[in-house]
């Protein structure tokens, strides 16, 4: 049977490696490409740092200038005192207890495992390693590590070195004995769950004693602390992001700056560049018109980027413009899909374009992803809003407000908040309710609920 011959249309996507490379630095937060670039540069002869750079900062927009000089003007600043500066100086918690730790007189291998502890404690001030594998791991009895984790937990602040939050409480108190009652003592040894939930009539069944008197046991838990430790700098380094683009409102209109940090930042230098075209060397010649391929496909993608930041924070602005004008609270139902509609890129691209990126405002610096909004509950026609509908944020904020008005001494239950809802037109299931108050970190009825006698 002889072969039959057909033509078929068919849609087919291919990634070629500048696509790929364009995908890549597009999703690339700021701090992100300043590293990419910076290792593109030391990697690639033909690229270098013009000398003016590195005095000081040039932007490409010239209100992008004016704001950052708004902020540091590095010709009036004086130069901080040292020994001003050494005062300032932040100490981590290891830091503290290491010091505390010089001064006691420790057989040395006890020594070692108090600093080894005091190394592992946990941003609260906790040692949350296993006795029995650190005894193993230092080749002694875990009574020898006990000891020493002992030790730590006699240095200051309080509570440091604790296991899990009733040992942290417990070390407190044992400071301060005599302020704090037998009730105090016994409500943290056996009952913080019922505590935490707020079960008062419970607790004062549980320990033959009055409502009241739980209340102020309460009072004094209250004045100790759950994390000793959390109020050390860190040891771990801080991360910093920079703003990729700022939005200012002239009253008139808004503005939006978006920064363009590489745009003209490196050069090509010239002697490599005359060399490759008159060199006689082949092996020479083809190295460095390769590279200068490479530094030309750089440009084009940071030109690229900027392109296409630009148009996806144009389109963001357009539909957040009453954010913007208004502040939290009134961002508008924003999808993915909105913004491709409007600028024409693939859902892909604009979720890599929104990516690490940092929208800066009168009201704040913002996760540009965190414009992303969609509808909770539909609004019937005597709502407070035009639109219809009410975005996560807007009912998150409704929720709360109704919460912050209620009578403490009778809080309202999830229904009832739904009610409040319905009130100021916004339809809301009773499950919506409960699942944004727990995502706002707002406790249940009856934990809300305040004892008055």
């Amino acid at each position: 049977m002889p072969a039959k011959l057909g033509i078929e249309l068919t849609q087919k996507q291919q990634l070629n490696q500048h696509l790929v490379q364009q995908m890549k630095v597009l999703q690339l937060s700021s701090l992100e490409l300043e590293r990419y670039i910076t290792q593109e540069i030391e990697a690639n002869p033909i690229l270098e740092f013009p000398k003016k750079d590195l005095q000081e900062p040039a932007w490409q927009e010239t209100e992008a200038r004016q704001y950052r000089a708004s902020l540091r003007s590095s010709d009036d600043e004086k130069l901080p005192d040292p020994v001003e500066n050494a005062q300032k100086q932040q100490y981590t918690l290891q830091d503290i207890l290491t010091e505390q730790l010089g001064c006691k007189y420790l057989p040395a291998k006890e020594a070692a495992i108090a600093s080894y502890i005091i190394g592992n404690l946990d941003s609260r001030g906790y040692w949350t390693e296993d006795l029995e594998s650190t005894a193993k791991a230092f080749g002694v009895p875990e009574q020898v590590v006990l000891n020493a984790l002992k030790q730590v937990q006699q240095l200051e602040p309080a509570g440091v070195g604790a296991r899990d939050l009733k040992e942290c409480l417990l070390l407190q108190l044992e400071r301060d004995d005599g302020a704090k009652s037998s009730l105090v003592r016994q409500i943290v040894e056996s009952a913080l769950d019922k505590l935490a939930k707020n079960q008062v009539p419970a607790l004062a069944a549980k320990f033959r004693t009055t409502q009241k008197a739980i209340l102020e046991a309460r009072e004094q838990i209250r004045l100790l602390d759950p994390k000793p430790g959390s109020g050390y700098a860190q040891p771990d380094p801080v991360l910093y992001q920079q703003e990729d683009a700022f939005v200012e409102d002239t009253g008139a209109e808004l503005k939006l700056t978006v920064y363009d940090r590489w745009g003209g930042k490196f050069i090509l230098n010239q002697e490599y560049v005359d060399m490759a075209q008159h060199t006689q060397n082949s092996q020479v010649k083809a190295y460095l018109k390769e590279q200068l391929g490479k530094a030309h496909k750089l440009q084009q993608l940071l030109a690229q980027r900027q392109q296409t930041l630009l148009a996806v924070f144009q389109a963001l602005l357009a539909h957040q413009q009453d954010f913007f004008r208004r502040g939290p609270g009134h961002k508008q139902p924003l999808k993915l899909a909105d913004l491709a509609d409007e600028t024409g890129f693939a859902l892909s691209t604009i979720s890599r374009a929104l990516q690490h990126k940092y929208i800066a405002c009168k009201w704040g610096i913002y996760a540009a992803d965190s414009f992303l909004m969609g509808t909770s509950a539909p609004m019937n026609h005597e709502s407070i809003e035009p639109e219809g509908c009410v975005t996560e944020e807007k009912l998150g904020q409704l929720i709360r407000q109704i919460i912050d008005k209620e009578d403490k001494a009778h809080p309202l239950s999830d229904q009832a908040i739904c009610n409040a809802l319905a009130v100021q037109g916004v339809k809301a299931a009773r499950r919506t309710v409960n699942k944004y108050r727990v995502k706002l970190g707002i406790p249940d009825k009856a934990q809300r609920k305040q004892w008055v006698f």
